[in-house]
């Protein structure tokens, strides 16, 4: 009896299960009552699915987002199921991604901090925050602790049937944030220039799931080329997101705006009408004419316009992109916004999240040879990501997606990086160290695959 209470305190479904209740609770009380937001574009791209096309037909195209989580919205859009309910499966989206980060802590640290890592996830409060709304991040952050999950158990048991599984849900993870396109053809091409440079095997794997996850996406490519005649093109949204990124005033910090120069702004309404004013005169007269065209080549005058911005206001680019990376972590500043009392909790938690990833960069440098595979290759995409995120106009929300990768990577320092470790390794080569090596060691295990 004692055994099996003991197995049953070890399951991480049982264990985690609270947080289910939970996080439906949280839906359930802070649900609106009506779809609004971006919660509408994704009810009407799975409606246009269900009528048997994704985006209006040309020259007036809508490809917003990727098709990824609009399928998922497809069974409860068809039975007129109410949003409420809709919503509720972000409950179990959040509660499935604690699950699958502790499985994958398990398998690279030990128990206690697989037990740690699932409760940072599970009460990380920006996530919380998110549960209540119709939007694409619990479903994301699922994917990448899946996604974690399973590339941490191909780096142990080299079957290509967890290539093909980490590949397929890295390719759904792409066509639900399409931003993730650009990210694997640059990890592609970085594995591919170190592969044919080092000649190292360990850089096929990689490979491997990077071409399956390019593979998922290519009926998506398909019909974004016989829609706009352009190839790899993955949505119409970045244009707009960069025009506002390089916005060359000072007082404007490359936050998104409606086009239409509103009051009515995300997160908070400005600071008086005048800004209002203040806006229109800075971008009204450029935005309108841009608007005059159909959306794939409005898509393309607002990259134009964002070029020339940053060709003529470096400085104030990366002063956008710094201002970025401060809304990612502490959701300040916005352009002409009142200050919001939450922002002492985000500067907490972003602050906690900044020194703990910058102590985590520095022994990841001093012990790069240690570092197994997976590990590494999380290391790269979230890079990749977080750099091109910076390029965009950037929120909270971008960062929430990837808080598993930064926990499963410091919950692999923790427990496999000794102070006597702190020193580069000089005369030892590791660079095909593989999690099979550390069996054993802190409690990794490669029993019960």
């Amino acid at each position: 009896m004692m055994m099996m209470m003991k197995r049953l305190a070890r399951n991480p479904w049982l264990v985690f299960l609270p947080f289910l209740f939970y996080y439906a609770y949280v839906v359930v009380k802070n649900k609106w009552p009506t779809l609004y937001g971006d919660e509408l574009r994704y009810v009407y791209f799975a409606k246009n699915m269900l009528h048997g096309f994704y985006s209006p037909s040309p020259p007036h195209i809508n490809l917003w987002n990727g098709p990824g989580y609009p399928i998922i919205l497809i069974p409860f859009v068809a039975l007129n199921i109410p949003a409420l309910y809709m919503t509720l499966m972000n409950a179990v989206y959040q509660y499935l991604a604690v699950v699958f980060l502790y499985k994958a802590l398990k398998l690279v640290s030990n128990a206690k901090i697989a037990i740690v890592g699932g409760l940072l996830l599970a009460l990380y409060p920006n996530a919380l925050s998110m549960l209540p709304i119709l939007y694409t991040e619990a479903f994301t952050t699922l994917l990448v602790s899946a996604f974690i999950y399973a590339i941490t158990i191909y780096s142990i048991n080299e079957k290509n049937k967890y290539a093909i599984i980490a590949g397929v849900i890295l390719g759904y993870l792409i066509l639900t944030k399409i931003i993730f396109g650009s990210v694997i053809i640059i990890s592609l091409g970085a594995y591919l220039i170190w592969f044919l440079f080092k000649r190292n095997r360990t850089y096929l794997r990689p490979l491997k799931i990077l071409t399956i996850a390019f593979a998922i996406c290519i009926p998506y490519l398909a019909y974004t080329y016989y829609m706009t005649g352009k190839a790899m093109y993955w949505g119409n949204s970045g244009g707009m997101s960069l025009y506002w990124m390089s916005t060359p005033y000072e007082q404007e910090y490359g936050d998104w705006k409606l086009p239409e120069l509103t009051n009515k702004q995300y997160p908070t309404s400005f600071k008086s009408v005048e800004v209002v004013a203040i806006l229109k005169k800075n971008h009204s007269a450029e935005i309108k004419a841009i608007l005059k065209h159909n959306e794939l080549e409005q898509d393309e005058l607002f990259k134009q316009a964002a070029i020339n911005n940053i060709k003529k206001n470096p400085a104030k680019f990366l002063k956008n992109y710094y201002y970025n990376f401060s809304r990612m972590l502490f959701n300040f500043p916005y352009s002409y916004s009142y200050q919001d009392a939450g922002i002492v909790q985000n500067i907490l938690i972003g602050s906690l999240t900044l020194w703990a990833s910058i102590i985590g960069i520095i022994i990841t440098a001093l012990n790069w040879r240690r570092i197994v595979f997976s590990v590494k290759f999380i290391i790269l995409v979230t890079v990749i990501y977080l750099m091109l995120s910076g390029a965009l106009s950037a929120y909270p929300r971008q960062l929430n997606i990837i808080i598993p990768a930064l926990i499963f990577w410091l919950g692999f320092l923790i427990a496999n990086i000794k102070k006597a470790d702190l020193k580069f390794p000089q005369e030892e080569n590791l660079d095909d160290i593989e999690l099979t090596d550390l069996a054993g060691i802190d409690g990794v295990s490669v029993k019960g695959l």
